[in-house]
């Protein structure tokens, strides 16, 4: 780990370097179990997510999704599976910043995985896990509701999937940061600037359909994004519109049910998560 002013920076040999709503503060989620072991948090400052990191980075667990929110606190999901893949997570980015760290990744071979920003347009902060994986992709940020879906179609027409989103902004300037990858195989689809009534309706609709959210986040509006994949998987559940403990309730009960958290996302004190 490396700490270059705001910029938080671990890597993992990248470095040279079922289904419900509920509306429902700040805890810490954590767990472990067997195949994979995981761990969960969130609600941490930019510098106990940093003490954070480190640790897990030591006992071998890497990261699969991150959000910033409210402020600059931090969420993550890691996993403990044996992967010897290469990774680097940085955190408190500007915007600029991430501009430069994008470049620097895709010199090195990696790739951006989760992408999550929160703020205005224009003094936004950024946090990334990359991986160091081939592929074509596409990462886009600051894409206004209309971009974001021009975006979306282009980089479907090119055979890509939405795989990482998060909104931005405020209530009267949502912005969009996203990543689209090669399309792993499954029907998909997505939507954005959904309500809460309105995403509750798509969760069930396309639930008959086969459809499941693999990716969902809240706008600083209260809207939500979600991606809806077709790929056979039975347990999973997902919740919206929850404050931190009525979130660390749910995490209590699932983990219970042997499901897990693979993707938290906050804004405004408003917390979304898929478990599977």
């Amino acid at each position: 780990m490396r700490i270059t002013g705001k910029i938080a920076v671990v890597a993992s040999a990248l470095a040279a370097a079922g289904v419900a709503t509920t509306p429902a503060a700040t805890a810490q989620a954590t767990s472990a179990q067997a195949a994979p072991a995981w761990v969960a948090y969130y609600g941490l400052t930019a510098a106990k997510s940093a003490e954070r990191v480190r640790q897990l980075e030591e006992q071998g667990y890497r990261p699969i999704t991150v959000n910033v929110s409210d402020g600059e606190k931090y969420a993550a999901v890691w996993i403990k599976d044996g992967s010897s893949t290469e990774w680097g997570i940085w955190q408190g980015m500007t915007a600029e910043e991430y501009r430069q760290r994008f470049d620097a990744g895709l010199r090195s071979g990696a790739q951006p995985v989760s992408v999550s920003a929160t703020g205005p347009a224009d003094s936004a902060v950024f946090t990334v896990i990359f991986e160091k994986k081939k592929g074509d992709f596409l990462a886009k940020s600051n894409l206004t509701p209309a971009r974001f879906a021009a975006v979306n179609k282009e980089a479907a027409a090119k055979g890509l999937a939405l795989s990482s989103v998060d909104a931005f902004g405020t209530a009267g300037d949502v912005r969009y940061a996203a990543v689209w990858s090669a399309n792993t195989g499954g029907a998909w689809n997505y939507t954005y600037g959904k309500s809460r009534q309105q995403h509750e309706a798509e969760v069930y609709a396309k639930k008959e359909e086969g459809y499941r959210p693999v990716r969902a986040s809240v706008a600083p509006d209260g809207t939500y994004a979600a991606v809806w994949r077709k790929d056979g998987v039975k347990s999973w559940a997902h919740y919206v519109d929850m404050s931190a403990s009525g979130y660390q309730k749910r995490f209590d009960d699932l983990k219970g049910k042997g499901l897990h958290p693979v993707q938290v996302n906050a804004e405004n004190g408003k917390y979304v998560a898929i478990w599977e």
